[in-house]
């Protein structure tokens, strides 16, 4: 088990001219606990820190704040050793398979290195290694191994991407927006791929998207997390999330969700369109989302909300939100 503890991560932005420098806040006290075998989707919109908090999951980045525990055991990743050791705890899928793989190497090398320098084949069984991992995703291995990426496909890349992670038997995957590159004909193969294999290998898969859809199918029987200018503002099962989204955040995003014709919506523009994402800085002490929230009050602007259950409507002991004025507003209506 994964757990987050008040995690931070703040970079310093210089002032132009005689402005004082200020600290962002890229990801802001975030607790979050993440079980093997558990999926969890981070949904939201790009730039609210759903790709900085994962790096700090993976251990690819350090937090400026808070504590990252595995099995109630606190782990530091500074060195590269560490960064090793946790790298059988966690792997990452990214978003772009062709960047994350070197053009001008064959697969069979791609693949290898990884194995070799985590020690998790000896080179006499180094082939007999990468071709169970190609199979086991669907690839065919004498095909595939002597090729190059540029040879192969969109999804035979994510394919192959998501074998080079799995090699190194990890208990958690974090697949961060995986699938947002490709073409739409593929991107429901590579989906059910992360689940089945997620579910044969008993992984935790944390899928990060800024689409509710694909979060929705991903994690249908886990939980979503709904982050917001890097606060997790709303959590919960998912499908309790989507039917009764609490924070005001979590209502506009779901109403911007295309519907089939015969539905409409009562909420309508809930953030202005000519307001601009702004960015959290350190000596903000109000609700992140206050700005453009249509149902804020004085105290939003006083004081920030903490994350903590919902036990309003009938709500599980899982939802948890963090507004003043959490409240289920009904966003869809058949007509």
């Amino acid at each position: 088990m994964i757990e987050l503890k008040n995690i931070s991560k703040q970079f310093d932005i210089k002032g132009k001219g005689h402005k004082k420098k200020r600290t962002f806040v890229a990801v802001n006290q975030v607790n979050l606990t993440w079980k093997r075998g558990e999926f969890i989707s981070i949904v939201g919109e790009s730039g609210c820190g759903k790709s900085t908090l994962a790096k700090i999951i993976a251990g690819l980045i350090s937090p400026s704040e808070g504590s990252l525990l595995l099995d109630e055991v606190e782990n530091k990743i500074n060195t590269q050793a560490q960064r090793a050791r946790w790298a059988k705890v966690v792997q990452v899928v990214p978003q772009d398979p062709y960047a994350s793989l070197n053009p001008v190497r064959k697969i069979r090398s791609s693949m290898g290195d990884a194995l070799l320098y985590h020690k998790m084949a000896k080179r006499n069984e180094l082939d007999h290694k990468i071709e169970e991992m190609l199979d086991l995703v669907g690839l065919n291995s004498k095909e595939t191994l002597n090729k190059y990426p540029h040879q192969l496909s969109g999804g035979q890349r994510q394919r192959l991407v998501i074998a080079r992670a799995l090699s190194l038997d990890p208990d958690f995957l974090i697949a961060d927006e995986s699938v947002s590159m490709m073409d739409v004909s593929l991107r429901v193969g590579v989906l059910d791929y992360f689940k089945k294999i997620a579910s044969e290998r008993e992984l935790g898969l944390l899928f990060i998207t800024h689409d509710f859809r694909i979060a929705r199918y991903i994690s249908f029987d886990g939980k979503i997390a709904v982050m917001y200018l890097g606060n997790i503002v709303e959590f919960g099962d998912t499908q309790e999330v989507l039917s009764h989204p609490l924070h005001p955040y979590t209502q506009s995003l779901i109403s911007a969700v295309p519907l089939i014709a015969g539905k409409e919506r009562r909420i309508e523009e809930v953030i202005p369109k000519s307001f601009e994402v702004g960015k959290v800085y350190a000596d903000r002490q109000q609700c992140p989302f206050a700005d453009r929230c249509p149902f804020a009050r004085t105290d939003c602007y006083e004081q920030k909300p903490l994350l903590k259950t919902y036990n309003g409507n009938g709500s599980s002991s899982t939802h948890q939100v963090a507004c003043h004025y959490a409240e289920a507003r009904e966003l869809i209506e058949n007509v």
